[in-house]
């Protein structure tokens, strides 16, 4: 093949991948115009393979550019100039740079804009800038977005073509441009600024939920494949979120196995851990892997019987894992005073104790342990995040110092709890009308996601010392339940409320152990607003009310 038949073939390349970027069918040159371009610049009398060789031999070196096309001489004159700066060939998110393709074809998963991820990145990128699609996009996103708008709405914003482009106008800068690196992460979703500028500029109340998403062209929402480390696709998605939550035992596995390969001495992970035996557990390790940095994130796991480092993908599976981790560290340094607890308890304790929805009594007392361990490392850390050996030690200390009296304290409050909660079950198992059900089965329901098994770590000594309020407050309604069945249906209406809000907000009864510190708030704010409504004679801890509950929620 001559050269410029290589060039020629670049050259169409690169304009075939332009139409799809730009969503065009009229850049790339057809058959006829090629035909026509070596029509000019070939003689007549040259007919043949053999007459042609022999006639570019000697032509090539007195005009070497003469067969090579560019696109200046093939695309029509009135063709509209392409800014091609506004369909960038990658995306720059924070210190990630991102691979972008481009697909115009209707009606295929891919169509439109493609972000390449490779694994170990997958868990620190946000969907936050991804949903301003690219700039040569932007213009008919809006327009679409505004379409999707309910009527009463829409109408402030026609033609939405114009709106589109005032708006556009008012946007802030343009993530993922790769000029102005690094790139921050917006912290409101695309559809969360449109509406509010929307809102400013027309007086009429948008917000994030008015936009029919689902409504939008498929090629206006970005597509995102996850490459493994041979740039094999491991999953495709339009739903970032939802790849990282599919994904996210593998990221894990991919960030350590990046981190360790790159550098030995990055190897922390191991296991069988039974003492805090290293200096300082990093916050953070980096790996540099072409233009990204893959991040680790080291934390303590807790095992059981002992204790493994483990590299997370995120900060957040780091803080989440790491309390739990020095905890165990933390027992496994401390004598148990349990034997002992339980040899002075009273008869009454003791009887009382045995009626724990735990498996054994053992397991109840290491529950408590576990408690009073808690109560001193949140004390000292409020986030539990250890990182260094010296807290660490100062923290045992400070365990071994308290751990006797504070057992004491927690089996003797868990006891107190259980005798409650048996005559809260009394009281629900005396009444007996139908007419009853409704209120019966939520305040059963309020009492099975106080005492459980597990209920006394879980729930946390501080927390705990509630507990037989609350578990009062289902014995105190009972009667009034009785007295005026409507009275407790239209209370139970605004508890209802409020848990329904709680549990779109991702929160559950009994708490994960992983939840926000705002669904732990409301959790137990749902409780106070129980105790103001069908037992105000224990008297609430603090001001409840629905809307604070909300409040929690979102602030």
């Amino acid at each position: 093949m001559w050269a410029f038949e290589r060039a020629n073939a670049r050259l169409r390349e690169e304009l075939a991948e332009l139409e799809e970027r730009t969503r065009r069918r009229d850049i790339l040159f057809d058959d006829e115009a090629v035909f026509d371009f070596y029509q000019r610049r070939i003689p007549a009398e040259v007919s043949s393979t053999k007459s042609f060789e022999g006639w570019w031999r000697t032509a090539r070196f007195d005009t070497p550019d003469l067969l090579t096309m560019t696109a200046d001489a093939l695309v029509a004159e009135d063709s509209p100039e392409i800014d091609e700066g506004l369909f960038p060939p990658s995306w720059q998110q924070g210190d990630q740079r991102l691979n972008l393709g481009y697909r115009f074809e209707p009606g295929e998963e891919d169509d439109g804009v493609t972000v390449r991820i490779p694994l170990a990145l997958l868990a620190r990128l946000s969907p936050n800038g991804f949903d301003w699609q690219v700039p040569g996009l932007r213009a008919e996103l809006v327009t679409a977005m505004i379409k999707s708008l309910p009527k009463s709405i829409r109408r402030n914003v026609v033609p939405a073509a114009d709106w589109a482009a005032r708006l556009l106008g008012e946007l802030p800068g343009e993530p993922g441009i790769v000029e102005a690196l690094p790139t921050a992460v917006p912290e409101a979703s695309f559809a969360e600024t449109l509406a509010a500028l929307i809102q400013k500029l027309t007086y009429v109340p948008v917000s994030m939920r008015d936009f029919e998403l689902d409504r939008l062209p498929a090629h206006l929402r970005m597509t995102f494949v996850v490459t493994d480390e041979r740039g094999r696709t491991v999953a495709a998605d339009k739903d970032l979120a939802d790849l990282q939550r599919r994904l996210g035992t593998r990221v894990r596995e991919s960030v350590a196995k990046a981190t360790s390969a790159a550098a030995p001495s990055n190897a922390i992970e191991r296991g069988g851990l039974t003492t805090w035996d290293l200096g300082e557990l990093p916050r953070f390790l980096d790996t540099k892997q072409g233009n990204n940095t893959i991040r680790g994130y080291p934390t303590l796991v807790d095992d059981g019987a002992s204790v493994s480092i483990r590299m997370m993908s995120t900060e957040l599976e780091q803080a989440r894992a790491l309390p739990r981790g020095v905890r165990r560290l933390l027992l496994l340094a401390t004598p148990s005073p349990a034997a002992y607890v339980q040899q002075h308890l009273t008869a009454a304790e003791k009887l009382s104790l045995a009626t724990s929805p735990y498996k054994t009594t053992q397991a109840l007392f290491e529950d408590c342990l576990a408690a009073a361990v808690d109560d001193v490392l949140f004390r000292v850390r409020p986030d539990g995040q250890v990182f260094m050996k010296a807290e660490f030690d100062t923290i045992r200390d400070r365990v071994s110092g308290v751990v006797m009296d504070s057992m004491f304290e927690t089996v003797g409050l868990v006891a107190r709890i259980l005798t409650a909660q048996r005559l809260a079950d009394k009281a629900l198992k005396a009444a007996t009308s139908m007419a009853l059900l409704p209120g019966i089965s939520d305040a059963r329901q309020q009492l099975t996601a106080l005492v459980y098994p597990g209920f006394v770590s879980e729930t946390g000594l501080a927390q705990l010392r509630h507990l037989p309020r609350y578990l009062g407050g289902i014995s105190a309604r009972v009667p009034k339940l009785v007295d005026n069945p409507s009275r407790d249906r239209v209370w139970m209406n605004e508890t209802q409320a409020a848990t329904t809000r709680f549990e779109n907000a991702g929160g559950t009864m009994p708490l994960q152990a992983d939840a926000a510190a705002s669904v732990l708030r409301a959790r137990w704010l749902i409780e106070e607003l129980r105790i103001s409504l069908f037992a105000q004679e224990l008297r609430a801890a603090e001001p409840v009310s629905l809307q604070r509950i909300q409040k929690a929620l979102t602030g």
